[in-house]
């Protein structure tokens, strides 16, 4: 909310399409996201209970006690995941097609954070489903974790600008607004950067950390180039993201 007020009196571009019907249409999604993956997977523990007796055997327990290290060790894990799920969603041509959506949104705001097609938020989820029941990491690491991702998606998501020392200050630990701005830009060498969820530690480890200053983040154009922004905001067409990049792709290998 503290977002959407801010990029509301103090927006950092000017948005080129009717802001109420494409913010609709992003949060209609995460709605019915939300709804597919309350139905699909149900609470961690019961299901690693009910594993262990189908299977016979004793699933792996988390191996550290402590709740401040298992805090430290449970974070880093998932947004290191995070970041290799993320950077796979790029590389992997069909798990991009899904993650197409995400990216086709011709302006961007806080409701962009949350524009992911049904079946990719739904391997997404169930990926990390799986790897909380097999892994046994705490509900709590993985509620924190989850909030932590959640409320900086927003905040790199935000049609709004941080004051440059602040983005200096955090750019070395997090992904700040300036830097997953760079992550959407129309050219793919600059989508393919800045893959970070939360931390941009693995961006700087793997060689995948992009800046840009601010006079070149003005000339950046956003959505994809095989998509028409009309088409980025209506219902239909974004279901159909995927299979209308399979076609552009094939449209593109025939000429």
């Amino acid at each position: 909310m503290a977002v959407a007020l801010w990029e509301c009196f103090r927006p950092r571009r000017r948005h080129d399409f009717p802001g109420v019907r494409r913010r609709l249409g992003n949060v209609a999604f995460w709605v019915l996201n939300l709804a597919f993956a309350a139905l699909l997977f149900g609470p961690p523990d019961g299901a690693r209970i009910h594993i262990e007796e189908m299977l016979g055997i004793a699933l792996p327990s988390w191996p550290i006690a402590n709740a401040a290290l298992a805090l430290v060790a449970g974070f880093l894990l998932l947004d290191f995941l995070d970041y290799v799920v993320h950077r796979c969603e790029h590389a992997v041509p069909i798990l991009w097609r899904l993650h197409a959506l995400h990216h086709s949104d011709p302006d961007i705001d806080v409701t962009t954070a949350i524009r992911h097609h049904p079946i990719e938020y739904l391997l997404a989820s169930g990926f990390y489903w799986i790897l909380v029941v097999f892994l046994d990491i705490p509900g709590f690491v993985v509620l924190t974790h989850g909030l932590a991702v959640f409320g900086a998606a927003a905040l790199q998501h935000g049609n709004l600008r941080l004051p440059e020392p602040i983005e200096r200050w955090l750019q070395p630990v997090l992904v700040t607004t300036d830097l997953h701005l760079v992550h959407h830009a129309v050219s793919a060498e600059q989508t393919y950067a800045n893959f970070g969820a939360v931390l941009s530690v693995w961006d700087r480890l793997f060689g995948t950390l992009t800046r840009m200053t601010r006079a070149q983040q003005q000339t950046i154009v956003l959505g994809l180039p095989e998509l028409p922004g009309r088409d980025s905001v209506r219902p239909l067409p974004m279901l159909l993201t995927p299979w209308l990049m399979a076609r552009a792709s094939r449209g593109r290998s025939d000429g």
